[in-house]
């Protein structure tokens, strides 16, 4: 082999010519092969220092939900509370909040036995299940929308706060109807888009 420089003999590991000091064609290969280790670990340094969600499919959370008759939702935000919280985005989500919400859901299980054995009244015993729907339906509301504050208010520290709202959980019908599985999708997004790394 000659090198394509100055026309010197060089052996075919040699990363530069000794005569002019040209990188030769294994040596560029060489210095490529260094810089994509090198990007690649300066990747993975970042994706370790970033907070780690959840990683779930969508089509698992669907059917997790459907099969729990969307009792799924204060489970998804009670083992989701640490991991938003850490994210630092100035918005909590309470834990109080979730607890009360989480005791709604299963009320509405168990109202219309307790009423009946608590012998209530059946003017009372008909009020009571609506109350508690109510709650579990403002609720599920309030925390889908704090949880997307959340989300959004960390996504800002990164990019636009336009883009941020536009981009993460931006439409509110979505949070309304599907709160926990739009969540998941959005927390997905994230995953992908390095903002946040996935937890193990």
């Amino acid at each position: 082999m000659k090198c394509a420089n100055c026309g010197a003999p060089i052996e075919a590991n040699d990363e530069v010519c000794q005569y002019c000091g040209t990188r030769t064609a294994y040596g560029v290969s060489m210095l490529e092969e260094h810089r994509k280790q090198e990007q690649e670990e300066k990747e993975r340094r970042a994706l370790e220092s970033l907070p780690k969600m959840k990683y779930v499919s969508l089509g698992f959370v669907i059917f997790v939900y459907v099969i729990t008759l969307g009792y799924y939702a204060p489970y998804w935000y009670a083992t989701r509370m640490k991991s938003l919280n850490d994210l630092d985005s100035g918005t909590k989500l309470p834990a109080w909040a979730v607890g009360l919400y989480a005791l709604a859901c299963a009320a509405v299980i168990l109202v219309s036995d307790l009423t009946g054995m608590l012998g209530l009244n059946a003017e009372l015993s008909e009020e009571i299940p609506g109350y508690i729907s109510g709650i579990v339906l403002v609720g599920s509301v309030w925390l889908a929308f704090l949880v997307r504050k959340i989300l959004q208010g960390y996504a800002a520290k990164f990019m636009d706060k336009d883009i941020a709202v536009g981009t993460i959980a931006s439409s509110g019908v979505m949070l309304v109807f599907f709160g926990p599985l739009y969540l998941q999708s959005s927390i997905n997004k994230m995953i992908k888009m390095k903002l946040l790394a996935p937890q193990i």
